[in-house]
């Protein structure tokens, strides 16, 4: 009895062992056949594919999986300011961005990129996605002038948007080349506005300044057809237009 109680556990531990051998190079062959993508909004999924190294048929090893170099591969895509990789049980691999978001289109030194509200420039690779965006232009060689002229252009962009689409659709540039003004130009109206200069955020008086800009436009040039040179509304309580 005592034998056979040794051999029943000689055998108990050699299937035990068995098993254990057998999970490890069950799992170890485990194959990722999934690849979930989410929080892409402009970006396609085959250019996430293509920025990681993937494909959407992929097939890969659990083994030879390495989520740090597919996502330091993605983050090096332009367009993209996050980018989480993680495998979900049994087969799945999920790959969530965030997207950088373009505020505007900046001009420097007679190139185009894209910026967002965090002042990070990018380059433009897809022309399509910067069609409707605003433009800052008149920007000065000197790049601690720059610096300045971007802050206010920014934050004066960041109250359009704040505004309304009537506002974000109107606007197509932000010309900051003339040290006492901002100059705004629109889609439609071939009249140039002036606004003031603000070092601070300023967002209650452009906030101001914007209403007025658009109650001018639909009350003045819209409706009583007004042609101007230009619609200065750097001055308290009053708009200046030279008429034509």
């Amino acid at each position: 009895n005592k034998g056979k109680l040794i051999i029943s556990i000689i055998i108990l531990a050699i299937v035990t062992i068995l098993l254990i051998l057998f999970a490890n190079n069950w799992r170890n062959k485990t194959i990722i056949n999934r690849i979930t993508i989410k929080g892409n909004i402009t970006l396609s999924e085959s250019e996430i594919y293509a920025a990681a190294g993937l494909k959407a048929d992929s097939l890969i090893n659990l083994e030879e999986l390495n989520l740090v170099f597919i996502r330091d591969r993605i983050a090096k895509h332009p367009e993209i300011k996050k980018v989480l990789v993680s495998k979900e049980p049994p087969s799945e691999l999920i790959i969530e961005i965030t997207e950088k978001k373009p505020i505007a289109i900046i001009l420097k030194k007679n190139e185009l990129f894209l910026i967002d509200e965090e002042q990070e420039i990018f380059p433009v690779k897809n022309y399509d996605k910067a069609f409707d965006l605003p433009i800052i232009s008149g920007l000065n060689a000197d790049e601690t002038k720059n610096k300045a002229d971007i802050d206010m252009a920014i934050n004066f962009l960041k109250v359009v948007y704040s505004s309304g689409k009537y506002l974000q659709n109107l606007i197509s540039e932000i010309n900051m080349k003339d040290t006492t003004k901002i100059i705004v130009k629109t889609n439609d109206i071939l009249i140039p506005f002036y606004f003031p200069r603000i070092d601070n955020k300023g967002f209650d008086l452009y906030k101001e300044k914007l209403s007025l800009f658009k109650d001018f436009i639909d009350d003045e040039i819209m409706r009583k057809n007004l042609n101007c040179e230009y619609v200065d509304l750097r001055y308290t309580n009053q708009i200046i237009a030279k008429i034509n």
